[in-house]
């Protein structure tokens, strides 16, 4: 079999994944984040209908601003916006329900005080009236605050829900008891007028519906990206505590790089939403890119028998041979997610997929090539 590190051009083969890579910086700004990520609602219904995605789209934002629509095969995507009524209602029950919290602790704070005073030996602790003042006037300021909550969470939800609860402001379990019906009684409404209004656009029996707060998308962002970024953090570390030196360390890293930049530009390209699923996904093609690189920078560097070129080539049947039957499995996982649609799967498998097509091309018309140079050039020295 030839081996194509031993040819005269070998040298050239970077310009396969570097040029991958430029291409997809062009597609990675048109990926748009899911309501995983961003907030909002997102529907998946089954339908009949032959009707193009730009003509749903422009039907179903006619009567529901903002949404965007994908289509896998019979199925339906429909995520819509966040719901400002919703959203500004979950932060105001939030602080509710935070002054519950504050106000029960107050109150167990009183009793206490309360019960030591009741002894007659500490009926004149100045350090228990002071504590039982406090306490009382805490209660007191945390009651306010939840009525002033409560207040504008109903104010809030008044467009969806129409008219306000009657409550009990001097108690507070009642009060926290409401905030939590009046939030879940309104979420109920507002989804069934979205699937109302969606049925009037287009036909369909079935559906899922998962909502999504805002704020909750957005705790998420932060702390995937936190995490890729430790990832990367941590991969460099221990990869130069394998080799020690900052040549192959570099070559692990832009290999590792250079898929996920590629299941990106992949993802903008065909439409794969950005979301928790993928970046499961993004994170599980980081361990696999590390593992062939890593792979092929130890028989290189580290293994004495035979040539660099031959034991590069050796390992490119190995690495090769195991990503093929990795890119089968996710391929046949993907097929199956698109024909039943399930966007989770579509998801973690279409990003795989992309990105182990990309490893093949980064690792070893890359990496490898970058490896054995440094190899032979520290052989020759």
């Amino acid at each position: 079999m030839l081996n194509i590190y031993e040819t005269k051009n070998h040298k050239l083969f970077p310009i396969i994944p570097i040029a991958l890579l430029l291409i997809s910086l062009l597609f990675i700004p048109r990926i748009h984040l899911d309501s995983t990520l961003t907030g909002g609602t997102n529907i998946q219904v089954s339908t009949n209908s032959s009707v193009s995605v730009d003509a749903l789209t422009r039907s179903i934002d006619s009567v529901i601003p903002g949404s965007s629509v994908q289509k896998f095969g019979g199925s339906l995507s429909i995520t819509i916006p966040p719901n400002q009524s919703t959203t500004s209602a979950l932060a105001y029950e939030q602080e509710v329900s935070a002054n519950y919290a504050n106000y029960s602790s107050a109150a167990l704070a009183a009793a206490r005080y309360s019960t030591a005073l009741s002894n007659l030996i500490n009926s004149n602790n100045q350090t228990d009236i002071a504590g039982l003042s406090s306490a009382k006037a805490n209660e007191t300021r945390y009651l306010a605050l939840m009525v002033s909550s409560l207040n504008n969470e109903e104010g809030t939800l008044l467009p969806i829900v129409g008219s306000r609860a009657a409550y009990n402001s001097s108690s507070a379990v009642q009060m926290e008891d409401t905030a939590a019906s009046i939030y879940g009684n309104a979420t109920s409404i507002y989804k069934n007028q979205i699937i109302t209004k969606l049925r009037s656009v287009v036909p369909f029996t079935t559906y899922s519906y998962n909502e999504e707060a805002a704020q909750v998308g957005k705790f998420f962002l932060g702390q995937l990206r936190n995490i890729i970024i430790i990832a990367f953090i941590l991969v460099g570390f221990a990869v130069f505590a394998i080799f020690r030196s900052p040549i192959p360390s570099i070559a692990v890293i832009f290999g590792a790089a250079n898929d996920i930049i590629i299941a990106l530009g992949a993802m903008g390209a065909f439409g794969i939403p950005l979301g928790v699923a993928s970046i499961g996904g993004l994170l599980m093609l980081l361990g696999y890119s590390i593992d062939t690189d890593v792979l092929s920078a130890v028989r290189i560097l580290k293994r004495t028998d035979d040539t660099p070129s031959i034991r590069a080539m050796s390992t490119f049947k190995t690495g090769a041979t195991m990503t093929t039957a990795a890119v089968i499995s996710f391929l046949t996982l993907f097929i199956v997610a698109y024909i039943v649609f399930i966007p989770t799967y579509i998801e973690i498998a279409g990003v795989a997929l992309f990105g182990l097509i990309a490893d093949i091309a980064t690792t070893w018309l890359g990496n490898t090539v970058f490896i054995l140079w440094y190899k032979e050039r520290k052989d020759r020295r």
